[in-house]
């Protein structure tokens, strides 16, 4: 098994998945992937496991938040359950926990989990939207992710348009 995986399994219109290792900008692509798969064949609510997972960055809890606001449109629901103290802390510092539910202590599903495979498709420029998109979702939340990573943001902004003027060019 590598260092950081997402182990996922599907029940009807409800799909698990498991974080092992770090959940971050690295591994963002595959589990966007799989979500925006799982969702377009239905899928209505999604179980994100946290017992396992190491840490997360701004892009993975960015990543939730969409996929969180976009299941409530189709009156579905993404769920955070077993977070580690340390996951549930940064949940609440960027206002995540106030926009998705956090369950503490969930029995994990008796479940086939298998494991995501990496994408190596995907282009840097298609890493760097997934990032961008992740971020908007957690500026939208309150003023104090906006102050944090407008910077960030407008400066991946401008990468990203250079990368596409030089594709043109």
């Amino acid at each position: 098994m590598s260092e950081s995986s997402y182990f996922v399994a599907r029940l009807g219109q409800t799909v698990f998945v498991r974080s092992v290792g770090l959940a971050n900008m690295k591994n963002a692509p595959m589990l966007d992937s799989f979500l925006r798969e799982a969702v377009g064949q239905g899928a209505s609510l999604v179980c994100v496991d946290l017992s396992a997972c190491s840490g997360m960055d701004s892009t993975f809890m960015g990543l939730l938040v969409g996929f969180s606001q976009e299941l409530v449109r189709t009156r579905g629901q993404l769920v955070v359950v077993n977070p580690t103290t340390q996951n549930l802390r940064l949940l609440d510092m960027l206002g995540v926990s106030a926009v998705l539910p956090v369950i503490a202590q969930v029995e994990p599903a008796a479940l086939e989990f298998v494991v995501i495979p990496g994408n190596p498709s995907v282009s840097p420029a298609q890493r760097m939207d997934i990032v961008r998109r992740a971020h908007q979702h957690l500026i939208g939340l309150n003023a104090e992710n906006e102050a944090k990573f407008s910077a960030f943001l407008q400066a991946l902004e401008g990468d990203l348009a250079k990368r596409r003027a030089h594709q043109q060019g």
